[in-house]
């Protein structure tokens, strides 16, 4: 009698390790955290980047060009040339990187915002991807972002959202920025062009600002042959 009860004590045993296993892959695979910690893979789909070393290394220097947001969430915009030269030729390939980083409090991000010369063309858009298998450089798709031109300024409004089932709003903080690479052809249009960025968060005040004070970028004749250019139909 004795045996029996230890051998249906074992079943029950085994069966409830089982449920308790099953919980977790389940809660791993609805996004969720268990009680064994936080996971080092991160969100299973999280766009956007915690630090820049993730995209490829910027060889500009990145310019602040504002904060957007109230006392209780605000953030600041970085702008940067990641191909480096400020002085191009027409046709030149030319890469540029917007960052925000969060000042104060965990700041949703709807529009993370790039400005450039009308003249330009917009190439491609990426962001670096963390997955549940690791992280990898993503190129965005149209439907992620818009392009619109005003006043000689070409401006691109890139929404990035996170979360598995339930997708919204990229969250920055203190230790989490959001970091977009934009690759342009120069214009055809000699002289020398202002450039900017901004965002759009969810703040209850000053939630939505661009600046014009990133990297100035030359386009002339003269200029040296960058490496990488590329040749596309206006």
């Amino acid at each position: 009698m004795k045996g029996s009860k230890e051998m249906a004590t074992k079943k029950i045993n085994a069966i409830g390790k089982a449920t308790i296993a099953l919980t977790a892959a389940t809660a791993v695979a609805m996004g969720g955290v268990t009680a064994a910690g936080a996971s080092p893979l991160g969100s299973l789909s999280s766009l956007g980047s915690s630090a820049p070393k993730d995209l490829e290394q910027a060889q500009g220097k990145e310019y602040k060009l504002g904060n957007v947001g109230g006392p209780a969430w605000n953030v600041d915009v970085y702008k940067q040339l990641v191909t480096g030269a400020e002085t191009v030729r027409p046709g030149a390939t030319v890469k540029t990187r917007i960052k925000i980083q969060g000042v104060k409090g965990e700041t949703k991000v709807s529009d993370l915002i790039e400005r450039m010369p009308e003249s330009f063309q917009l190439v491609k858009v990426e962001t670096f991807e963390n997955g549940l298998l690791g992280g990898s450089v993503k190129q965005l798709d149209q439907s992620q972002y818009g392009v619109t031109t005003n006043d000689g300024v070409k401006q691109v409004n890139v929404g990035l959202k996170e979360g598995l089932l339930f997708k919204g709003d990229s969250t920055v903080s203190t230790h989490k920025s959001l970091v977009v690479d934009f690759t342009w052809k120069a214009g055809s249009e000699e002289g020398t062009f202002a450039t900017g960025g901004g965002a759009k968060v969810g703040a209850a005040i000053n939630n939505h600002k661009v600046f014009d004070n990133g990297p100035k970028i030359t386009v002339k004749k003269g200029a040296s042959k960058p490496s990488g250019s590329i040749s596309l139909s206006s």
